[in-house]
């Protein structure tokens, strides 16, 4: 259809050229005219017999459409895993010991007696708790694919009283 474009616009710019036309218009309407006269040509076409044998029979081809379904990988999305640190609030009850100082009364000595307490002390260590297992595996399912396809028929127009016969029947 394009070569008929560019042919009608050409022509159609030279007639506008001969004819003091604008170029622009004559390219214009050749175009125009190039495209239905492609249209015309194209549906006579459709018609015309393929081939002629050598004994005089006429064939015509028929084609039709063929499907074909090729697979390609293509990236869906990415999945991000990643450790994230949560903080928490945790509560323990330690035990400790202290030391109490207890005086009888009795001498006037001063005695010095050290006193002494448990302190708690906290420290922190990773620890293993739990492990996470990475892995992509495939999985097959099955898809439906409909596309639509063309195929050439035959249609036999009887004009007149053409004696037509298909597959030894009489039409």
């Amino acid at each position: 259809m394009g070569k008929y474009i560019i042919i009608g616009a050409f022509i159609g710019s030279v007639v506008g050229w001969v004819l003091n036309f604008s170029l622009i218009i004559g390219f214009i309407l050749g175009a125009i005219v190039g495209g239905i006269s492609y249209t015309f040509f194209s549906k006579r076409n459709d018609k015309r017999i393929d081939e002629t044998t050598e004994s005089g029979e006429q064939k015509m081809l028929l084609r039709e459409e063929k499907l074909d379904i090729t697979k390609e990988r293509v990236q869906t999305g990415d999945v991000k895993v990643h450790k994230e640190v949560v903080e928490e609030q945790k509560t323990f009850t330690v035990p400790i010991r202290r030391e109490e100082m207890v005086i009888e009364a009795g001498d006037e000595e001063a005695y010095r007696i050290p006193i002494k307490e448990e302190e708690v002390q906290i420290t922190k260590k990773p620890v293993k708790v739990n492990e996470v297992s990475i892995s992509k595996r495939e999985v097959e399912e099955m898809e439906q694919v409909k596309e639509m396809v063309k195929k050439e028929t035959v249609d036999i127009e009887i004009i007149g009283n053409g004696d037509v016969k298909k597959n030894g029947e009489q039409l």
